[in-house]
């Protein structure tokens, strides 16, 4: 598929870079000048996740109010601006607690106006290559962000003190987005938007970023608080497979949270390589994409998730016995199990955005997206206490076992699920209707139908 390309996603990738620096710059800041640990950062992200589900829940509603998106968009990368000034003058733990959730809260906030202002300036059927254009535009700035923290942090603090050069990086990229702001001011298209009804559900919409672990800035697109009247709506196998999401996505938190201090301050790895470590989760990602796309065609989503996750749990095991026995371990020998890590997520997430879709009966995907996406960020908002809390009183080998055990929670709960294309068959025999699961599609005309027959296509 030709991805169609705006002038204004320039924008959107350069906050993008701004964000994939700082997202370790933080962590950093908190041990290197604060000298904070694990626990302190759980909490960190703990509540930058809590703002992100408020910011997803409130940014869109508001443009609505007011008949714009241009100007919150806008608006957005101003604030991370002025939030990246806030972390570079943060002299304690309570100011850079108060910056950094304030980042969280506008850079979802945007992720979600963003998308709305793609769907409401094209036609149904340009819907997907324009948001794959745009995850695209943004994973890049992201990548780049990484590596270019790789090049540049190390000799920065060394040139200064470690307190002074992180003032220095994050004073520039508060520059960045400022700039990208001005060119969304420029940019953005400023037409009156359509305002799309809320039930629509692009497969790429709620995949969202490629290139971010869901803990950090977790749901990108959450349209609708969560409601257990709702919930109940969702068939019984589409509730069960939410629960294997929780006990997922939450062992993925007790993973990824305290994970950058266990690199910089428990393995002491110099900020550069911090960075790269990074870097190399990200390149798992991006590698592993075609052949985590090829895989679900061959073996079945579900299939596809049980082995995903049970390759994190092997994982996971491995590191947390490594590092309970004290072993020492080299940026070398560590960067294979980032990178594996990088492709268990590819093959995790694609298959976990598919099975929301089509566990659920046809009239109620958008729900079950939403409600999956809103399963993240109350997974992410526990798992950041409680992983912080554990690798700071136990060690980091706990969390590791305590996400290995979430993770085998979510295994044994994803066995029990039918498989979707049996599942759909069956209701074939009971409806005695031909309806193809893949492709099946809710009233025509729809705002999901174009983005559903296209991940129909994409998954075969």
């Amino acid at each position: 598929m030709t991805r169609r390309t705006e002038a204004w996603y320039v924008a959107f990738a350069a906050a993008n870079f701004v964000m994939g620096l700082s997202s370790i710059l933080v962590p950093l800041k908190l041990d290197r000048v604060l000298v904070q640990g694990p626990g302190r950062l759980g909490i960190l992200s703990t509540a930058a996740s809590s703002a992100a589900v408020l910011g997803s829940l409130v940014w869109g509603r508001l443009s609505d109010a007011v008949h714009r998106r241009k100007s919150f968009v806008v608006l957005s990368y101003a604030a991370i601006g002025c939030a990246h000034i806030g972390l570079a003058l943060a002299s304690s733990f309570a100011t850079l607690l108060l910056s950094n959730t304030l980042l969280s809260f506008f850079w979802v906030a945007n992720a979600s106006v963003a998308v709305l202002l793609v769907i409401e300036h094209a036609e149904h059927e340009t819907w997907e290559m324009r948001i794959s254009a745009l995850n695209l535009s943004g994973a890049a700035g992201w990548l780049l962000g990484l590596i270019a923290g790789g090049i540049g942090v190390t000799p920065t603090l060394a040139t200064f003190s470690d307190r002074l050069g992180l003032q220095v990086i994050l004073v520039a990229l508060a520059a960045i987005a400022w700039i990208a702001a001005g060119l969304g001011a420029w940019l953005v298209p400023g037409v009156l938007p359509k305002f799309t009804e809320r039930r629509f559900r692009g497969f790429r919409i709620a995949l969202g970023n490629l290139l971010t672990e869901a803990w950090r800035y977790s749901p990108l697109h959450l349209y609708h608080r969560f409601s257990l009247t709702r919930l109940l709506q969702l068939r019984r196998e589409t509730r069960l497979f939410l629960l294997a999401s929780f006990f997922a996505f939450t062992g993925i938190g007790f993973f990824a949270v305290p994970l950058p201090l266990l690199l910089s301050q428990h393995l002491g790895y110099a900020p550069s390589r911090v960075f790269y470590s990074y870097v190399m989760l990200h390149a798992g990602i991006v590698i592993a994409y075609p052949l985590a796309l090829h895989r679900i065609k061959k073996r079945g989503n579900r299939q596809v998730q049980i082995g995903a996750l049970s390759a994190r749990i092997l994982l996971f095991i491995l590191a947390g016995i490594v590092l309970w026995s004290s072993i020492r371990v080299s940026w070398m020998a560590a960067m294979p199990f980032m990178f594996s890590v990088g492709v268990s997520w590819s093959f995790f997430q694609l298959s976990g955005v598919a099975l929301a879709s089509r566990l659920a009966r046809p009239e109620n995907r958008g729900l079950a997206l939403g409600t999956y996406n809103a399963v993240a960020g109350v997974s992410t908002v526990i798992a950041g206490v409680s992983s912080g809390f554990l690798a700071q009183n136990v060690g980091h080998f706990a969390a590791y076992g305590m996400a290995a055990i979430l993770l085998v929670c979510a295994v044994f709960t994803l066995v029990r699920l039918p498989d979707p294309m049996k599942l759909a068959e069956a209701e074939r025999e009971l409806s005695g209707e031909d309806v193809d699961f893949r492709m099946s599609r809710p009233e025509a005309g729809s705002a999901g139908e174009q983005a559903r027959e296209t991940e129909g296509r994409d998954s075969r």
